[in-house]
């Protein structure tokens, strides 16, 4: 069998498994040192806790506090020594060695267990982690005693800063489901959460000064039904919400206890249509006249922006004052400056003044000047600012930590200038996008990042030396929710790749094994699923596409991937149910001719929640060569043909592929047809699905072979199609004819199993 594409996911054997979940030590992160010991630790509900000081105290309430949250009873405190049945705190003398940053310093701790007693020691911060660590290696389940491996374990993070993102103004959560957010970061040892609380679709943050922000930014009428840009199709269900600045206070001090500092972030200059709409006069001075500000219904990237007027400043800095007091403990105020469209600046007689005052060569210096001076009022409150990497573009600001979220480039370019950076590269750790093939995953906004992705991300990159290497502080996941409207969608995402990250910014980096993890990782999901969690169940089988020769035939195993856990499949290509046979142990695949047989399972949990829809199809035949093509350019030829007006028939070259560049020239609602040509550029061998997204009729051509060609209706439908090639160029054909009404023609395709990415016009060549 030639093998094409498997899922990242790793499937083990049962044997494996059961020694994940029985073995001695399931933590995640991985600790720093562990050593094993012999024997093992009864805890029973007459063990004592021993404590020398307040310190200790107050790590003793806070193990009290877990286990009464999972076991329902708590521990008697006492504060002389007991030689058995005890779980001791005692102080740790920090090592200074190392060149740890000093907060590195703080989240030491050593975890010793023993048969006769537990030893802690570390700061408040150190005895908290190694709470969270202890917590991890209790069972499940509480009888008369609770056992633990006897190990002796030092640890403390690679990283400083280790944070996860959560966007909460495309779609507002309640305070309970943050609570519940910030809880799993503090049980996998994140300790920073960046509140993302202002964009265009909604202004989530009270400012007693400007109570309009909440009263008309924090509301949109409706919001765009899933994926009906154009033409746009509104859910009509208005949405809204806001925190209060008590709210607030009360998620703040929530995350200190837990020691996760909370970052807050205000959207500047750009993403500013919320505020703009409860204060226009902040844009007015930018924007054409009588132009309507609002808040979005939909997403993407809009020119909206802030004009940098006295007025504006004034506005940011009473705003950013009263923020900066909600956020004590954050040394950072996260600003954004990210995609800010720069037209209305260019067509502004204000700014181009503002550039001839201050010497600015252009917009982007704009942006610079604009960034500058809010950092220095940051600066002027004891507080550094933290912005996405476009604010490197006309000037990187002096004090500025830099969020490389546009791969690693920009985090690279300011760590060689000597600035701090967080790294969060899309590729790696945006954690809205897919994980599975969009066929049968929910509603998310694309791409693929599966767990070992994340798993894989380094945040310091090879292009760094080593002095380099030490202004990256640690790295960061977003959870950007366009598509995520409730928490368990939110959840859905988030977990479990949380924890492939937070053992990437905890772990030593030569102790990192992918294989090890995934076994420790089912060992936390039962924990998780008890805690009310709602995470990807993992694939009880490999799943993407496989390409078979004439003769062969292939049968794989189907594990449950947790204990008790049932895996029910079909290969009919319906989809299966609990009603669907229980999958054997064994599924044998032998397609006929050009037969595609594809293999579907879902898994159900002791606890009753099913999972996703998980695919794994076969095919016969060979994959197709890609074809050598002198002096290509980029783009595809296209030919227009307007059947009512010849006039405006067109034929020529473009680097796009989108209905829009013919708006000029023809009515997109009447009748119309095109046609693309060129060669489609394929990156890896594979089984590549292709996807059509229409109205009317279509049809795809790829090396010569016709695998799409449908008459559609006045409504979008979907057509999918897959075909093993080869990387390089291969010849392409797209045809679209309109029938009147709104126009949709979408090109989206991928590696099988792999998720669908959009075709714009630079995968092509002509």
């Amino acid at each position: 069998m030639n093998r094409l594409f498997a899922a990242i996911a790793v499937s083990l054997s049962l044997v494996s498994l059961v020694l994940a979940q029985a073995g001695e030590i399931n933590v995640v992160p991985k600790p720093r040192s562990i050593i094993l010991g012999t024997g093992k630790f009864g805890l029973r509900k007459d063990t004592k806790i021993v404590v020398r000081d307040e310190k200790g105290k107050l790590s003793a309430n806070l193990l009290n506090e877990h286990l009464f949250k999972k076991y329902g009873f708590k521990l008697k405190i006492v504060n002389k020594p007991e030689k058995v049945n005890a779980i001791n705190f005692w102080p740790i003398a920090l090592d200074k060695s190392g060149g740890y940053p000093d907060e590195i310093k703080r989240e030491k701790y050593s975890l010793t267990v023993q048969s006769e007693s537990i030893q802690i020691g570390g700061t408040y911060t150190g005895d908290f982690y190694a709470i969270q660590t202890l917590m991890q290696m209790l069972p499940a389940q509480f009888a008369k005693e609770a056992f633990l491996p006897a190990v002796t374990i030092v640890d403390s993070p690679r990283f400083s800063y280790r944070g996860m993102h959560l966007d909460v103004s495309r779609h507002f959560q309640p305070v309970e489901f943050v609570k519940k957010f910030i809880d799993q970061m503090a049980q996998y040892k994140f300790n920073n959460f960046h509140w993302h609380l202002t964009d265009d679709q909604g202004w989530r943050i009270e400012i007693k000064k400007y109570p309009k922000l909440t009263e008309v930014g924090s509301q949109r009428p409706e919001t765009m039904l899933e994926r009906n840009f154009a033409p746009y199709k509104g859910d009509g269900i208005p949405h809204g919400g806001f925190y209060t600045q008590e709210q607030i206070k009360e998620v703040v001090a929530y995350a200190k206890a837990r020691y996760i500092t909370v970052v807050p972030e205000i959207e500047l200059p750009g993403h500013a249509s919320a505020a703009l709409a409860a204060h226009p006069e902040l844009g007015k001075g930018c924007a054409v006249a009588d132009y309507k500000f609002e808040v979005k219904k939909t997403w993407g990237i809009f020119k909206e922006v802030f004009c940098p007027t006295e007025e504006t400043f004034k506005f940011l800095e009473d705003v950013l004052d009263e923020t900066i007091k909600l956020f004590p403990d954050s040394p950072y105020i996260h600003i954004g400056g990210d995609e800010v469209l720069k037209d209305f600046w260019k067509e502004s007689a204000f700014v181009q003044e503002l550039k001839k005052r201050e010497n600015l060569k252009d917009e982007h210096e704009v942006q610079s000047y604009f960034v500058q001076r809010i950092e220095k009022f940051v600066n002027s409150k004891g507080k550094k600012i933290i912005g996405w990497d476009e604010i490197l573009e006309g000037g990187i600001a002096p004090t500025a930590t830099i969020m490389s979220w546009r791969g690693m480039n920009g985090g690279i370019e300011a760590a060689k200038a000597k600035h701090d950076v967080i790294m969060t590269p899309n590729d790696f750790v945006y954690f809205d996008y897919g994980q599975g093939d969009p066929e049968f995953e929910p509603l998310n906004i694309g791409s693929y990042v599966p767990l070992q992705k994340v798993y894989s991300f380094d945040p310091v990159p090879p292009e760094l030396t080593t002095d380099e290497g030490k202004y990256v502080i640690g790295g960061q996941a977003n959870i950007w929710t366009e598509y995520l409207k409730t928490p368990q969608s939110i959840e859905y995402m988030a977990f479990p790749r949380m924890l492939a990250l937070s053992e990437v910014l905890w772990s030593k980096k030569e102790d990192r094994n992918y294989q090890n993890f995934y076994e420790r990782m089912l060992a936390a999901l039962p924990r998780l699923d008890k805690q009310g969690v709602n995470f990807r169940i993992p694939e009880p089988i490999d799943v993407g596409g496989f390409l078979l020769n004439e003769t062969e035939a292939y049968a794989f195993e189907v594990r449950p991937p947790l204990p008790g856990a049932k895996v029910y499949f079909t290969k009919d290509g319906s989809t299966p149910t609990e009603n669907s046979p229980e999958a054997p142990q064994k599924i044998s695949v032998f397609p006929v001719g050009d037969e595609v047989v594809t293999i579907k399972t879902i898994v159900v949990l002791p606890s009753g929640r099913k999972s996703s829809v998980y695919a794994a199809t076969f095919m016969r035949g060979k994959m197709l060569e890609a074809m050598t093509v002198e002096n290509p350019k980029e783009g595809v030829k296209f030919n227009l043909v307007v059947p009512d007006n010849e006039s405006q028939n067109r034929s020529g070259e473009t680097k796009t592929i989108l209905l829009n560049q013919f708006a000029m020239l023809a009515d997109l609602k009447k009748d119309l047809g095109v046609q693309y040509d060129g060669y489609f550029k394929i990156p890896a061998d594979g089984v590549y699905q292709f996807q059509i997204e229409s109205t009317w009729d279509t049809t795809l051509v790829i090396a010569g072979k016709k695998i799409i060609d449908e008459s559609g209706t006045s409504a979008n439908v979907k057509r999918n199609a897959i075909l093993p090639l080869k990387a390089g160029l291969h010849p392409i054909s797209l045809r679209y004819n309109h029938r009147g009404g709104d126009s949709t023609f979408r090109f989206r395709w991928g590696l099988k199993g792999q998720g669908l990415r959009q075709a714009y016009g630079s995968e092509f060549v002509h």
